[in-house]
């Protein structure tokens, strides 16, 4: 996947700020005589002689280039000003449930592959902040796991005992563990019986496979399988305000990569999938972030392998609310998500064995996705290179985060001379964006004709970044090799 990076080139004569979604970053030109030359990320210029190449300053955000200006207007030259990129934050809910020690095709786990992915990932994002919060925490003084169905004495306080259970018929045998249940009365049809979830391990090079049978089922049933301890019913934490406090503080990388990476050796994976008080908590946290750092965009990522309404229906207990898919895209799309002003986006990262991956995760996943504004999910199956794919799902929600989003210089700047416009990835066609009517946070000028805004009127302070209404944003997220212009100088042209 390509990642965009920044370049800030200051214009002697006409300013131009370009975002360009390259995996390398463009070489800026200097301009030529007469306003042409040759731009390293943007076009060619008209009669002039043509401008040298400069090495890019990377940063993992945008690139800002020098290019002519829309029109012909004799009026559209300004005095060289700074232009600084949006800072882009991410909080990263990682989810460290039991599940993700099953094994991949590749004889490794996938939390050892998530675990080297994002490691990876951290060194090479220079500039990107990153905050970082695990998934299920566990309420002190609960024990590790129990292994007696119902009251298990090692549960105390944080009892009863559950465990992995699913429906299956009397004198059968099931490799599918959906869907799972607590008694047999919560079973229907043929499969009435409930019975332990044993865990298969493959043989080598193989990944991790279920079995369960029935209680009149042969005794071979499900051979060289292990039944999986139970965890306490309280023993994971669904208090939302618990995923509001980061383990690892947002800081900036590459600095910040060291402590990021040392948390990710540290864990280790157990316990089910509270997905639905870990989301409403990383909200709560992304709009406290957006408050403390109003310039700074935020993002939350959520890499998964649970499911709530899928592999871990029931469980975790009631008491981690929302507890199923519908809820939880609620959640994402509500006012503490995209539906909040400015619009906090939820990327979906699913890793599944190949069949959950066909059969339910990307059905649920994308629905997630889609109410956080960023559909589709991606699923990366462990039949995969799960570390490559993840690192490439990662680049992606970085370009797909900033493709939004443009800072504008504070001071030198005619707001009323500020245009915007696309250039699509092939470089075959060139859109002009307008600007919506309205500025401000909310987007209230926006409508299906997309356009651009201001984050605040020009007529009561001067605007720090600009932002693409969503129907524009779907077309920037979608061509992420193309490439935005922010042209300062020419009369603005408005939505029509």
């Amino acid at each position: 996947m390509k990642n965009r990076s920044i370049v800030i080139v200051v214009a002697a004569a006409i300013n131009l700020v370009a975002c360009s979604a390259g995996v390398k970053p463009s070489t800026p030109g200097t301009a030529g005589s007469s306003g042409g030359g040759v731009t390293g990320g943007g076009g060619r210029g008209g009669s002039g002689a043509g401008g040298t190449g400069a090495p890019s300053m990377d940063g993992g955000l945008t690139d800002i280039t020098v290019s002519e200006p829309l029109g012909p207007d004799s009026a559209c030259f300004s005095q060289p000003t700074l232009a600084q990129p949006v800072p882009l934050d991410l909080y990263v809910l990682m989810d460290t449930s039991l599940s993700m020690n099953e094994m991949t095709t590749a004889g490794t786990t996938k939390w050892a592959d998530v675990r080297t992915a994002m490691g990876m990932f951290f060194d090479n994002s220079p500039g990107l902040g990153v905050g970082l919060k695990f998934f299920p925490g566990v309420q002190s003084g609960a024990p590790a796991t129990c292994t007696a169905d119902g009251d298990d004495p090692a549960c105390g306080a944080f009892g009863p005992c559950d465990r992995r259970k699913t429906c299956v018929g009397p004198s059968a045998q099931t490799t599918n563990p959906l869907p799972l249940c607590t008694s047999a009365a919560t079973c229907t049809g043929t499969a009435t019986a409930c019975a332990l979830v044993e865990e298969c391990p493959g043989a080598a090079g193989a990944p991790t496979t279920y079995c369960a049978s029935g209680p009149t089922a042969p005794a071979t049933a499900c051979m060289n399988c292990n039944t999986f301890n139970g965890y306490c019913h309280l023993r994971d934490i669904c208090t939302p305000t618990y995923y509001a406090t980061p383990d690892v503080a947002v800081g900036t990388l590459p600095a910040a990569a060291t402590g990021l990476k040392a948390a990710l050796t540290a864990k280790s994976p157990a316990g089910y999938t509270p997905t639905g008080p870990a989301l409403t908590g990383a909200l709560t946290f992304a709009r406290q972030r957006l408050t403390s750092e109003p310039t700074h965009k935020i993002a939350v990522v959520l890499v998964t392998d649970g499911l709530p309404g899928g592999f871990l229906s029931g469980i975790p207990p009631a008491e981690c609310t929302p507890g199923n898919i519908a809820g939880i895209a609620d959640l994402a799309r509500g006012p503490q998500g995209a539906g909040g002003a400015p619009p906090v986006l939820t990327f979906v990262i699913g890793v599944f064995a190949p069949g959950m991956a066909a059969d339910t995760a990307k059905t649920n996943l994308d629905m997630l996705a889609t109410a956080g504004g960023t559909a589709p999910a991606v699923i990366i199956n462990t039949g995969q290179d799960v570390t490559a794919a993840l690192q490439n799902a990662l680049k992606t929600v970085q370009s797909k985060a900033i493709a939004c989003e443009y800072q504008v210089p504070s001071q030198g700047v005619d707001f009323k001379r500020v245009n915007v416009q696309f250039t699509n990835g092939a470089g075959t066609n060139v859109t002009q964006i307008g600007h919506a009517p309205i500025d401000g946070t909310d987007g209230a000028g926006c409508d299906a004709r997309g356009g651009w805004y201001y984050d605040k009127d020009p007529m009561t302070g001067a605007p720090t970044k600009i932002t693409a209404c969503p129907a524009t944003c779907t077309m920037l997220q979608t061509d992420l090799d193309g490439k935005v212009d922010v042209v300062l100088g020419c009369p603005t042209i408005d939505v029509g």
